[in-house]
């Protein structure tokens, strides 16, 4: 467990307290956060927010009492889950495409395992580098990293950013969520164009394919004829990361109350499902089915809350594969949290004499979860700008 500074844990704990009359849901239309109109002002009051209750149930009921032993009352959990005690476990690399800049490093990727290599296909960030006529100051690309024990990571450099290659440098990709179909990898993750966010021919759910994990075949746009911004784009999958069908189709869970529904994977027909959060947590960060035999109709939609359009936790939510459109149950709290106490979760850095290097402070949220040896293997970003590792057991039996 890395040494923290007291005074410095002193320091944060006095910082982080605001007023809960402060706080209220900060979303902007169309499925974007008023944080990325960026100021100083803002970023420096984002930076003082911390995890409360009343935080993460937002407009949700909060006289739900959390048991002590959560995941034996919610037997049909992933949990209890445990950070890695020397994390990160990887950092942005100065100079490169993924090098970061103030509240933005590598993080939000896929954890696959191929040939008992740890695949992590994640988003790296930068300042932006091509002019552009828009506020936001970042741009992001997908890039690969491996590892032969899931905490070691090498980057692939030879393979520097796979999509903002030619026109497409100006776009930029966000947010990674893969999953394997036959012999093939189907990535889905945010294009964005700043300039015009609402422009859904260039915004939204975007599709690469690939055999190896490594060389990608760009696809497109998921959805260029949606009337309202698809993003954060999840497909069902099971323990190793098999897409599974319900009913003969895969199954996309989608932000904002939508899903979709396909028969091979690329071609896509999305539906509302609901108008308003039934449950905590407005962003989708993973979809599991087919990981609980004694109940294999079981699915869990893994949430991240944002009920202040910038701090998040890891929530729980159960479907059914006999209607994978009504949840049927949630955790009364979230399942990981930030420690205002860590550093690197609370937006510095890792080690003394800790420069605050992001705004994002007790910002927990993970896309990248996997089965192995035994273990769930869940990979989320601190602060926005470290990816750091948690596992869980497993107590339930893979179908």
């Amino acid at each position: 467990m890395r040494f923290i500074n007291y005074l410095f844990v002193a320091l944060l704990l006095v910082i982080s307290q605001v007023s809960s009359a402060q706080v209220k849901k900060d979303t902007v239309p169309e499925g974007q956060f008023a944080w990325q109109d960026f100021s100083k002002d803002k970023m420096d009051q984002w930076h003082d927010y911390s995890y409360s209750l009343e935080r993460w149930w937002g407009e949700f009921p909060k006289d739900i009492k959390v048991p002590a032993d959560m995941y034996k009352e919610y037997s049909w959990a992933v949990g209890p889950i445990k950070k890695y005690d020397d994390n990160p476990v990887m950092a942005p690399t100065p100079g490169a495409w993924d090098q970061g800049h103030f509240s933005g490093g590598v993080h939000n990727g896929s954890i696959l395992i191929k040939d008992d290599t740890f695949y992590y296909v994640y988003r790296g960030e930068r300042s932006i580098d091509i002019k552009l006529d828009t506020k936001i100051d970042y741009i992001c690309d997908i890039g690969v990293a491996t590892s032969k024990d899931g905490i070691h990571f090498t980057k692939d450099n030879t393979h520097q950013g796979f999509f903002r290659t030619g026109a497409d440098r100006k776009y930029s990709y966000e947010d990674v969520n893969v999953a394997k179909y036959g012999d093939t990898y189907y990535l889905f993750c945010n294009q964005w164009y700043w300039p015009n966010v609402n422009n859904y021919k260039v915004n939204g759910t975007f599709l690469a394919t690939s055999k190896d994990l490594i060389n990608w075949t760009k696809i497109g746009i998921v959805f260029p004829n949606a009337k309202r911004t698809h993003r954060n784009a999840v497909v069902l999958q099971g323990p190793t990361n098999e897409a599974v069908k319900v009913n003969g189709k895969f199954v996309m869970y989608i932000n904002g109350g939508l899903m979709a529904y396909s028969t091979d994977m690329v071609h896509w027909e999305s539906k509302e499902i609901s108008k308003e959060p039934e449950f905590p947590g407005g962003e989708c960060s993973f979809a599991l089915a087919d990981y609980d035999k004694t109940n294999p109709d079981n699915i869990i939609l893994f949430t991240g809350g944002a009920h202040t359009g910038h701090f998040y936790a890891v929530g729980e939510v159960l479907f059914s594969k006999k209607n994978p459109e009504r949840h049927l149950a949630f955790l009364p709290g979230p399942a990981l949290t930030a420690n205002p106490k860590i550093p690197y979760e609370h937006g510095f850095e890792v080690n003394a004499p800790y420069k605050m290097i992001s705004s994002f402070a007790d910002c927990i949220f993970f896309n990248g979860l996997t089965q192995y040896k035994g273990k769930w293997w869940m990979y989320y970003g601190g602060s926005e700008y470290y990816t750091c590792l948690a596992n869980a057991p497993v107590t339930h039996q893979a179908k």
